[in-house]
């Protein structure tokens, strides 16, 4: 009897312990723009500016627009009709541990990643339900485009690794700014090629009003230095990278893709018209 008590209250610690875990704040809403909603504990509420986000919640706009500013001064503009999770978030600086996961299951974000995840053994990915995207200081445009069942990767600054979600795959490809893959599922990423710059620029114009703070942002949490910290574009690598690619060592940065002959973007062709 005394044995089953025991085992009784080293699960009710257990649960506690673990509910304490998942009710951890991990960042806040910095700025909203029409329907943005926090889903925790399968209840939804309306996110308000400065409203705690905590692990395990799902972060899901209608009509609007949502930006948050995490504990590790990364920042995720999440676009209209998307919904993500935020899986797993490690910000350990005393033993140099920074961790994050964070789970798209439908729609489009950018991310800007803070220079937190330069350091060795940092990771930040964001996982779609085909594709993986892993970078270290950087930013980048990530969409799931459920009808098509297909993932589309931009790069904005820095580099980026995109993998299959199929492990058995085992490849990954390195998109740099203004460039693009896409990962249908169970599929290779297709070669990174240059994307137009009118498309780059409206992107940008679409989340911009989230960047300076948008309508009913609070000065102090909107204007805060999230982000700012990013590294400028790096080099990607050769090796790791699939055979043929063009550009890898060449294209530093937006100025490098000077010349090369533009994507041809096709709305139909995913989100964010990844040829």
């Amino acid at each position: 009897m005394m044995t089953d008590r025991r085992l009784v209250l080293a699960a009710l610690l257990f649960m506690l312990f673990a509910s304490a875990a998942v009710a951890e704040d991990v960042g806040n809403v910095a700025s909203i723009r029409g329907d943005a909603q926090i889903g925790r504990g399968g209840a939804f509420t309306p996110a308000t500016v400065g409203a705690a986000v905590q692990l395990g919640d799902e972060l899901r706009t209608g009509d609007g627009q949502m930006r948050v500013v995490f504990r590790d001064d990364s920042v995720i503009d999440l676009a209209e009709n998307s919904s993500m999770t935020v899986d797993t978030q490690v910000f350990d600086p005393g033993s140099s541990r920074f961790t994050s996961l964070m789970r798209l299951a439908t729609g489009k974000a950018r991310a800007l990643v803070s220079k937190v995840y330069g350091t060795a053994g940092a990771s930040y990915e964001i996982q779609t339900p085909t594709a993986v995207a892993g970078v270290r200081g950087t930013s980048f445009l990530i969409a799931y485009d459920s009808s098509s069942d297909a993932t589309s990767v931009v790069g904005i600054e820095g580099r980026i690794m995109v993998r299959s979600l199929a492990e058995v795959l085992n490849n990954e490809v390195y998109v740099t700014a203004s460039e693009a893959t896409s990962v249908g599922r169970g599929m290779a990423p297709t070669r990174p090629e240059p994307v137009d710059p009118d498309y780059m620029l409206h992107e940008s114009n679409v989340l911009q009003p989230l960047a300076g703070g948008g309508a009913g942002a609070a000065g102090g949490v909107a204007g805060s230095a999230a982000g700012s910290n990013v590294p400028p574009p790096d080099r990607a690598p050769s090796s790791g990278g699939l055979a043929g690619q063009v550009g890898r060592d060449e294209l530093r940065n937006s100025g490098d893709v000077a010349g090369q002959p533009p994507a041809v973007i096709n709305s139909g062709r995913g989100q964010l018209g990844v040829p």
